[in-house]
């Protein structure tokens, strides 16, 4: 058998990655096959492959030699300690910009404009509750301190939420509103001790589709016993929309003209208002106007009537232990208010942060910390459960707002309105609020983020359609069980989520000297073609220098020193074209300089779902524990098969915050195909992710190999270091 000579290119660990050398044997040449992607895209080095006595090497069957890119599992350590101390540390630096001068009267004007919608807006949301009217305003107060000082997103504002309205309807139905109190405050707890084992992301475990049906079916139900309110009539509880119909048509004329006229009134001057101005506070000047209206004209309509004045409003109870044989059916009660809450929140204020950035980084689990204490201070004052309103915080950002002070003046604004116009607010007349809760009910009936999932994923209609049936047809815990089974019957996957990991090469430097000394060290370890050319000239002199004690085989050097000339000429170009890549990973500053970023990139194999969620945070905290300051972040996505917008969405808002949080990062994903592109499209339309898909038109930075995994290569050492050569073989 011939002498055989390897030459083993030192690659860096990149997932997936896979090229071809030339090995010769037997005095026959293997044409060099390197990878059709591969120009510009790695260096390599050549250098002797030191004896091994390794079991697992055998010589290559067709005298080829692979460089095989190994993947690996990402193995994550969350050493990340609960949230003991509330996220004080980093709620203080954040509550010390409310007193800077140059935001303080935009911070309250913005509180007072949000307060003026707060007050109408919780006295409607209280009575479409069915609780006590002053309940709303209390919720409101409290809550709105304790979320706006506590909560994980500056900008916002806590307090009743209609979406949540007809939950607190049939927690009071089935349980009496004296067990208000406990629902309230044990559902806070769990949410503060979510957040304090950060545990938030399991909130986010209820699909975006069934939280769409759940808004919609909310609208539909609150229009359904709104409409004879607004007309004048009293309906009998428990009717479905279609049965409200049926009892508006067998009473028309029984209808009180006054108090559709103000129902109406309100409810168009909510919507042509903002059209007029979009700061101007719609919901205060026509629930004000229609007040004004009925005491002008003394009109025979419904009014709030008497509620609590002064501090009286505020009493502080001790919630009462319910009954043992009562825990089970109120648990299931606390739980789903808990989820649905819960969820309602961290979706709010996922899409406050898209709308306006701020100094402090929206975190979920702070802001389960916020909505549990806000729940547990409600809680204490006979108050109903609360959520991050959309509405309101999206006000606020749009009044200019800067800081957390907006959340603390409006919750003011609303303490005070209590405390000293309580004789005022009981004249408001009924049918306003009505208005003002079928404008919010219209308002519900088509959910902006219904529209993104069904541009993702057109089967996820099903579990929408389902949560509102379900809803209508049999209650609110029925309609949203039935719809999240349907969606995770959608989505259920036998092969979840994987994630493999790959390294790119890097380096750092921090001054001018250090990067020469890291320039000059990075040629001495990769080598250029010329110092391999002397390494391996020095071994041709040392087989010359052998040759007077291996006559025999003179001829045969002479044969190898060509082979190994003809080789080096091959790695000569393999290094002209890899080297490419390393320069481009290892990007420069605009002056020509190495910059210090690390890349770094993982392989997604498997369906992007809302059950993806514990995937996409492990992903996260392996990015966090990174400690370059900078780093270019690859997804390769070639491998991923169905996509939903709960999953993809958090995956986009997860990586943009860690971009947010280390400027200079850049993300970028690899070999897109249509649906993802489509996904990413709608979760990310202003292109914060970098996305390449994977068609020939338009080719992503690296084409990855196919799916299969490539076997190991095998090494072979090269004959002359090999301890069992013996030349007359």
């Amino acid at each position: 058998m011939g002498p055989v000579v390897q030459v083993t290119l030192n690659y860096f660990n990149v997932k997936a990655l896979s090229t071809s050398t030339t090995c010769f044997s037997a005095g026959k040449t293997s044409s060099p096959k390197p990878h059709p992607t591969v120009s510009n895209r790695l260096l390599s080095s050549v250098a002797p492959v030191p004896p091994e006595d390794n079991d697992e090497k055998e010589d290559s069957k067709d005298g080829s030699v692979k460089t095989t890119i190994e993947k690996q599992d990402v193995k994550v350590t969350k050493d990340k300690p609960w949230l003991l101390d509330l996220g004080l540390p980093s709620l203080i630096v954040d509550w010390r910009r409310m007193f800077n001068t140059s935001t303080l009267f935009t911070d309250v004007s913005a509180g007072i404009t949000v307060g003026c919608i707060a007050v109408p807006l919780s006295l409607a949301i209280a009575v479409a509750s069915g609780v006590p009217p002053e309940v709303g305003l209390t919720t409101a107060a409290v809550s709105g301190l304790a979320g706006g000082l506590m909560g994980g997103t500056t900008l916002a504002i806590t307090g009743p939420a209609a979406a949540i309205s007809l939950l607190v309807v049939g927690a009071v139905t089935e349980h009496g509103f004296e067990s208000l109190p406990f629902i309230t405050l044990a559902c806070g707890g769990l949410q503060l001790v979510s957040g304090v084992t950060r545990l938030g992301v399991w909130a986010k475990l209820v699909p975006v589709s069934v939280i769409a049906g759940f808004t919609t079916g909310v609208g539909t139900m609150i229009l359904s016993g709104q409409v004879p309110k607004a007309l004048g009539l009293t309906a009998p509880s428990g009717l479905n929309p279609i049965e409200t119909v049926g009892f508006v048509g067998e009473h028309l004329s029984s209808i009180n003209p006054s108090a559709a006229a103000l129902a109406v009134g309100v409810s168009t001057a909510m919507f042509l208002l903002p059209k007029v101005h979009p700061k101007m506070p719609s919901a205060l000047l026509a629930v004000g106007g229609a007040t004004l209206a009925t005491r002008s004209f003394d009109l025979d309509v419904a009014a709030i009537g008497s509620i609590p004045s002064g501090l009286e409003a505020f009493q502080w109870v001790v919630p009462a232990m319910p009954a043992v044989e009562a825990l089970p059916s109120l648990g299931a009660t606390i739980f789903l208010i808990y989820a649905m809450t819960s969820a309602e929140s961290l979706l709010s204020c996922a899409a406050l942060e898209k709308m306006k950035k701020t100094p402090y980084k929206h975190n979920p689990d702070q802001e389960l910390i916020g909505q549990g204490l806000a729940n547990i201070g409600a809680g204490m004052f006979t108050g109903m459960p609360v959520t991050s309103v959309i509405a309101r915080s999206g006000l606020n950002v749009k009044l200019n707002a800067e800081t957390r002070l907006p959340a603390l003046v409006q919750a003011g604004f609303v303490f005070g309105s209590v405390v000293f116009f309580s004789d005022t607010i009981s004249t408001i007349p009924m049918p306003a609020l009505s208005g003002m809760l079928i404008t919010t009910g219209l308002g519900m009936l088509n959910p902006v983020e219904f529209k993104h999932c069904f541009a993702v994923q057109k089967l996820d209609a099903i579990p929408f359609l389902a949560t509102i049936g379900g809803m209508i047809a049999f209650g609110l815990a029925e309609g949203i069980g039935i719809g999240c089974l349907s969606a995770w019957a959608l989505n259920y996957d036998s092969d979840k989520l994987d994630l493999k990991e790959m390294e790119f090469p890097h380096k750092e430097s921090d001054t001018q000297e250090e990067k020469t000394k890291e320039s000059k060290s990075t040629v001495k370890e990769f080598g250029t073609v010329e110092t391999d050319n002397m390494k391996l000239k020095a071994r041709i002199v040392t087989l010359q220098t052998d040759n007077m004690q291996l006559r025999g085989i003179v001829r045969t050097l002479q044969n190898e020193n060509k082979l190994i000339r003809d080789r080096l000429e091959t790695v000569e170009i393999e290094n002209a074209e890899l080297r490419g890549l390393f320069e481009t990973l290892t990007a420069q500053d605009s002056d020509g300089e190495r910059s210090t970023k690390s890349t770094i990139g993982w392989q997604l194999k498997g369906p992007i779902n809302f059950g993806s969620m514990f995937k996409i945070d492990d992903l996260i905290h392996r990015i966090e524990e990174m400690k370059a300051d900078e780093k270019v972040i690859v997804l390769d996505m070639q491998e991923t098969t169905a996509v939903e917008f709960t999953g993809v969405e958090e995956l986009v808002n997860r990586l943009v915050e860690v971009a947010d949080q280390n400027p200079g990062t850049s993300i970028q994903m690899w070999n897109c195909h249509g649906e993802l592109q489509n996904a990413l499209q709608q979760c990310d339309p202003t292109g914060r992710i970098a996305r390449h898909c994977s068609t020939i038109s338009d080719e992503a930075p690296y084409q990855f190999p196919p799916k299969e995994e490539k076997p190991r290569p095998k090494e072979v050492p090269y004959w002359y270091d090999s301890p069992n050569f013996r030349p007359d073989a």
